[in-house]
């Protein structure tokens, strides 16, 4: 009896520790919330080119998945094409227009399974704004123009294994 009150007693100790573990251990960069006002903040300071570039919400160095911003001022982005990743793009502000599918002309890899050029040939062009989504599925050719003003977008990019 007094080997089974030990035993429960070291049980009882062992996962109190590890609870007390698990609440100091830091959290990973993937978990967390971004409020509004955090994501309205960062907006202005990307627009006002306080901030330059992409922006991460939410990264682990080779996860899951990326949360980060993209801004294009009166200009068209790259032609992009991920082999394996997808992406999802939430517009926060403004407008463009948004090319998927189609051939990258001049398309050089810039890493492993990652290409980008100028321009796109083919697909389709469909007009975007802020609230707009857009899936973009692995090996999907797309390309952002923002000629006529500027977008403000959240990018979610999904690695696959």
């Amino acid at each position: 009896m007094k080997m089974l009150v030990r035993v429960g007693m070291i049980l009882i100790v062992a996962g109190g520790l590890a609870l007390l573990a698990a609440q100091t251990a830091p959290l990973d960069k993937l978990a967390g919330v971004k409020t509004k006002a955090e994501i309205d903040a960062l907006a202005a300071k990307v627009r006002s080119g306080e901030l330059k570039g992409a922006q991460n919400l939410f990264d682990r160095d080779k996860g899951p998945y990326r949360v980060y911003t993209s801004f294009i001022d009166k200009r068209k982005g790259a032609a992009d094409l991920h082999g394996a990743a997808d992406e999802i793009f939430l517009i926060v502000s403004g407008a463009a227009q948004v090319t998927l599918g189609g051939e990258i002309t001049d398309k050089k890899s810039t890493a492993e399974n990652e290409f980008r050029g100028s321009i796109i040939k083919g697909g389709t062009t469909s007009s975007v704004a802020a609230g707009d989504m857009i899936s973009i599925p692995a090996g999907t050719a797309h390309q952002m123009d923002a000629s006529q003003g500027q977008v403000l977008y959240l990018v979610i990019k999904i690695n696959r294994p």
